[in-house]
């Protein structure tokens, strides 16, 4: 039933990605599909999920430290995260998608984004939510207690309540732009500095000359103005502008923004500093005749113990490997410094760190504490994730909440 432009909807659910999805769903169950308007402004819903997880859909994480999450009011999230994350293997076991873990992160059984979204389309359709395509609202008006939704393309629909679920400003490829922000700013919310996250960083070039197409099991530690803030173990890709890969993706959400920022990598986090030392000094002892080009040959990857070696000038590669200081070598390999310029922007990233500001959202409900009925919910509020599922545990947690709490 098309109730646009000539009845009233219970909710307006503006964007059609994870958490528009999944809160459209919920709603139709409560109040029914013919109550239930959802406006995306591209051709199909769920574009975006399709390609988290690199198409495998990594849709939450069973870790239940909220350190993973971050934004300007850090406790935020906490009661949210804390209510609902238990439910998002239920909703989606009754959509027909079972659950696999892979170390800490979820997946489809299917290890398919294409599955997951199938079944939320489906779902849609079944329970007859009014799903309106190729729309971009360009405005949002209260009159009276109804509020009147507007798009480019001439539209006009009218809700009892709204819940802006548009997603940030990245990827702008797959519809987020960042353009939506203002559907709330002139509503009287404010909105947060904007940085790219999950994305690849852009580092001192010449600390990691040579090194191109090489990828590494590492330790990295994200060093924020001195203060070292978050680490992890993961592969770390090197390009031609920086560095790339899920350590990379990990650390990004904390070094973009930041005046001064570096990764400390430890390039043997299997060994101790000590049973490094040990090794070097044993194959000083066998090996005098090498130089130190081979110094660190058969314990790891001999471009990089060149360019590390190289870089810290210890020594000249072409002398004796006797002649290099083993604590310093290794002190080297387990915290080789690299020196962050930037990101790849915007459209390389996965997600936007910063949003509209929560200060004026309700913390159990995500009501708008300056506009009675308006809600937000995902990645357009001033909550982001680290790598690993997080940011759409959010997404489906703050569903949740819209869901239970909208009257």
């Amino acid at each position: 039933m098309n109730r646009e432009n000539s009845s009233v909807f219970k909710a307006v659910i503006i964007g059609g990605g994870a958490s528009g999805l999944a809160l459209s769903i919920m709603l139709a169950e409560r109040f029914g599909g013919e109550s239930v308007a959802l406006i995306e402004k591209l051709d199909r819903v769920g574009k975006k999920l399709l390609q988290t997880g690199n198409g495998q859909c990594n849709l939450s994480n069973i870790s239940t430290d909220l350190s993973h999450f971050h934004g300007k009011n850090a406790n935020f999230h906490n009661f949210i995260i804390n209510s609902y994350s238990d439910k998002i293997e239920q909703f989606f076991n009754r959509l027909g998608i079972p659950f696999a873990c892979d170390g800490d992160k979820l997946y489809p059984l299917s290890k398919q984004a294409s599955s997951v979204v199938d079944a939320l389309r489906f779902k849609l359709n079944s329970l007859g939510v009014n799903v309106k395509l190729n729309s971009t609202v360009s405005h949002i008006k209260k009159v009276g207690k109804l509020f009147e939704i507007s798009t480019l393309e001439g539209i006009r629909t009218i809700g009892e309540n709204v819940i802006v679920c548009v997603g940030g400003k990245s990827q702008k490829h797959l519809g987020t732009d960042g353009g939506s922000y203002s559907l709330l700013t002139e509503l009287g919310h404010e909105l947060t500095p904007l940085y790219p996250s999950i994305v690849q960083l852009k580092t001192d070039t010449a600390k990691i000359k040579g090194l191109k197409g090489l990828k590494q099991k590492v330790k990295a530690v994200a060093v924020v103005n001195g203060r070292e803030v978050s680490s992890t173990l993961g592969d770390l890709l090197f390009t031609d502008y920086g560095v790339s890969g899920n350590a990379c993706f990990y650390l990004s959400s904390y070094l973009t923004g930041s005046s001064s920022s570096s990764i400390k990598v430890d390039f043997c986090p299997e060994l101790e500093r000590s049973e490094l030392i040990s090794l070097i000094k044993t194959k000083q002892q066998n090996c005098p005749y090498l130089t130190g080009e081979y110094l660190l040959s058969g314990i790891m990857n001999n471009k990089i113990a060149s360019s590390v070696l190289r870089n810290s000038g210890i020594s000249s590669l072409s002398s004796l490997i006797g002649s290099f200081d083993a604590e310093k070598v290794a002190d080297c390999v387990k915290g080789y410094v690299i020196g962050i310029t930037g990101t790849m922007g915007f459209d390389a990233s996965q997600v936007t760190k910063g949003g509209i500001d929560t200060i004026d959202f309700n913390a159990s409900t995500l009501e708008s504490k300056l506009v009675p009925n308006l809600y937000a919910c995902g990645e357009v509020l001033d909550v982001d994730g680290d790598c690993g599922g997080f940011n759409l545990k959010w997404a489906f947690c703050s569903a949740f909440a819209v869901s239970e709490n909208l009257k």
